[in-house]
């Protein structure tokens, strides 16, 4: 039995570095890392071998379903690296959607693989359900933690580790030990074939290197980045630069994080640019200050800063952009990091330290282009509470500014204004180029005469202040859209969200989605208003509900298929219960998830530690649930706990929010210890308890119910909120208890 626990293992923790990889790779060559995507089909893989196993009964399957894991690993990668799907295409041509189907195929028969061998264990060896659960979760748990490892080892690669240890595990499952050992060790010779990764040709990294004499210079991993260099005259990177700058932009390198996020190193000549920027209006407003700069990238507001002989301190999540600053390209860019004080960090930890500022700047270091699932996208800096943390930092005379892209119609600008007036009422600016708007929040009062002196000498046009002022001057539109939308929102704030065709209504850290405009109520007008041009497949709402429709068709597949094959009659109901458990601890999971990036800053560290404290913890309470005599009163006492959880949480992250990561990692895996404790028990518990004919479509029930919640969860966190969820997790739990033995 050793060798059989010990091969689970180690497919289970190849299986979660599988699933990792590809989150990662994915994010990469398209707009968005598409987590709730690849966890579903990971999930609809492993119900698709529940299903399967009721349907065929295999005599041991557990060495070829290995080898086919391996296999079919490599297949993995080859076809989402050669056949993506693209939500820009998608929204040109909607047939190309239907790649989605064929992504759950290919991209589910590792997982189809792994799950064979972890439901057959389950059937076969119903006694020890406990042990078998145990080793499923804690070679998981160990999985998501390594991910982070190898991919800043191998970054692409990954997939041939994930093969070889697949490989590794298929020697527990046979006699011939020896020959597969030596198998899986020749396999890391596929470490030396050369790969590359086919990035969407919408990205920037793809345009910029299809203009002429184009170079790409470097290329680095980390655990959750990409980071190009590259060197190409589509590099022009200087965010709502006046009209009034009549000279040559300094060279610049283009700096790429996933291929997209662009922004530049900029060589240290010719600085006198850098006055033409919105954001240093600032340096207008007060001389020689003391500067905080939040994510500041390759460094532009640095320079500007530092050209402005302001105290700069700057915070970038990045070490690997640090570190081309501070080493590789120092000199070109006039070793303006050396010359700053600079922190790898996240700027909602850094800026709760009891520090002051004359001026913090949040800056831009976004998209060039404003294509992707932005809406998808968490975004904890931008949030009513992050202002609240922004405003409560500045000295008695100090400003925030904050510059982001102008969209039309307005949306963007509208909600950050709505974000300001929530924080000051009274204190508040902001203005406009072509391609920018920026907002100007001050603690005292306003210096007018100094904004209108900035904003006439670029010909920036302003959209809000608190004095007369006349708008849509310069870069004129038929109305001032812009002026209109703040100024009824200055006006009338309820009444205007309610009716506008967006929803601009600021956002909260429980549901970060700044980025997030789409109102279902007024889908209809939209699509009357932009017609032809509506491309609903970028929108957030409409993917997921073609997604959650996709999931619910082949859940139904998967929970139904088996009735007609089966043969004799038993107890159905308890399958009920694998459901309901299905839908709480992915609720759960996701949400702790996303709740916890707010505290590291990185979905990657956020994911790595939930994933492994709860699979880990999970795993020494299946070992565990042999002692369980009345797992209704388990349930009931999870069902308290979840609610003390989601009271606690939102103390418990902003209590340990200003400490160093290492730990955070540790004490918010300390914190979800007991939780992951005990919902580590209803699975195994039930198992044992049904019928074993039950077992493989137990074991699709919930994993087709996990396949929905993924999705499910994002969905319904975009309009109520993470909070809501996990009451909704909890809810489901005492559900599903309605339907164990007595």
């Amino acid at each position: 039995m050793k060798k059989l626990f010990t091969g689970i293992f180690f497919i289970s923790l190849a299986t979660l570095l599988l699933e990792i990889g590809l989150i990662r790779i994915l994010s990469v060559i398209q707009f968005y890392h598409f987590a709730f995507l690849i966890v579903s089909i990971a999930l609809f893989g492993i119900a698709a071998a529940g299903t399967f196993l009721f349907i065929k009964k295999l005599k041991n399957p557990l060495f070829i379903s290995s080898i086919l894991f391996s296999i079919t690993t490599i297949i993995s990668f080859l076809f989402l690296n050669n056949f993506s799907f693209d939500p820009v295409q998608a929204s040109v041509n909607h047939i190309h959607a239907l790649r989605l189907i064929l992504y759950y195929i290919f991209l589910g028969l590792p997982f189809f693989f792994s799950g064979i061998i972890i439901a057959f264990s389950f059937t076969k060896f119903q006694k020890l359900s406990g042990k078998i659960y145990f080793f499923n979760l804690s070679g998981a748990a160990i999985g998501s933690l390594g991910a982070l490892l190898i991919i800043s080892l191998l970054g692409e690669k990954l997939f041939f580790a994930v093969f070889t240890i697949g490989l590794l595990s298929s020697s527990f499952f046979t006699k011939k030990t020896k020959y597969m050992l030596i198998l899986s060790i020749l396999s890391l010779l596929l470490l030396l074939i050369p790969t590359q990764l086919n990035i969407s040709d919408y990205k920037e990294l793809s345009l910029a290197l299809n203009y002429p004499n184009s170079e790409l210079l470097s290329t680095q991993w980390n655990s959750f980045s990409r980071v190009d260099v590259v060197k190409s005259s589509f590099t022009r990177y200087a965010p709502g630069l006046s009209s009034e700058y009549r000279d040559f932009l300094p060279e610049q390198f283009g700096v790429l994080t996933d291929g997209s996020n662009m922004n530049s190193i900029t060589n240290y000549n010719n600085l006198s640019f850098t006055n033409f920027l919105p954001t240093s209006i600032g340096y207008s407003l007060i001389k020689n200050p003391k500067t905080l700069i939040i994510n500041s990238g390759a460094g532009l507001d640095v320079l500007a800063g530092i050209y402005n002989n302001a105290s700069v301190t700057a915070v970038e999540t990045n070490p690997l952009i640090i570190n081309l600053l501070k080493n590789n390209y120092k000199d070109f860019s006039g070793n303006i990091y050396n010359k700053a004080d600079i922190h790898v960090g996240e700027g909602r930890s850094f800026i709760k330290r009891d520090e002051k500022y004359d001026i913090i700047i949040l800056s831009l270091a976004g998209n060039v282009l404003s294509q992707g699932l932005y809406g998808l996208s968490e975004n904890y800096l931008l949030t009513s509470e992050a202002f609240q943390d922004y405003h409560s930092s500045l000295t008695d005379n100090g400003v925030l500014i904050i510059t982001r892209w102008l969209h039309y119609p307005p949306r963007e600008s509208l909600r950050l204004f709505s974000l300001a007036l929530e924080t000051n009422t009274e204190n508040i600016a902001m203005f406009r180029s072509w391609t920018t708007v920026t907002l100007v929040l001050s603690k005292q009062e306003l210096d007018i005469n100094k904004i209108k002196n900035f904003t006439q000498t670029n010909k920036f046009d302003l959209i809000y202040l608190p004095a007369e002022f006349e708008p849509n001057v310069y870069g004129k539109f038929k109305e001032p859209y812009y002026y209109q939308g703040v100024n009824q929102i200055k006006n009338n704030q309820e009444s205007f969200y309610k009716s506008y065709l967006f929803d601009v209504s600021p956002v909260h850290d429980d549901k970060p989605f700044y980025f997030n405009f789409f109102k279902p109520s007024k889908a209809k007008e939209l699509l009357n208003i932009l017609g032809q041009s509506w491309q609903p497949f970028l929108d957030q709402g409409f993917l997921l509900i073609f997604l959650l429709t996709q999931a619910i068709i082949l859940s139904i597949i998967f929970i139904l298929l088996p009735l007609k094959f089966l043969k004799t009659k038993v107890k159905t109901k308890p399958l009920v219960f694998f459901f309901c458990i299905g839908i709480s601890y992915l609720f759960i999971e996701i949400v702790l998830i996303q709740k916890f990036i707010l505290l590291f800053g990185q979905v990657v560290y956020s994911a790595a530690t939930i994933i492994f404290s709860m699979l880990l913890f999970s795993s020494i309470g299946s070992l565990l649930s042999n002692k369980i005599k009345n797992l209704k009163k388990i349930i009931i006492f999870l069902f308290i706990l979840i609610i003390l959880y989601y009271l606690l949480t939102p103390i418990i992250i902003n209590s340990i929010i200003t400490l160093n990561l290492s730990i955070k990692i540790i004490l918010t895996t300390i914190y979800i210890a007991p939780l992951g404790f005990f919902m580590g028990m209803p699975f195994p518990t039930a198992i044992k308890s049904i019928n074993k004919k039950l077992i493989p479509w137990a074991w699709a029930v919930n994993g087709s119910a996990s396949v929905l919640s993924t999705i499910l969860a994002v969905l319904l966190a975009l309009f109520i909120g993470y909070s809501a969820v996990l009451i909704i997790a909890a809810i489901f739990y005492l559900a599903g208890s309605l339907f164990l033995k007595n």
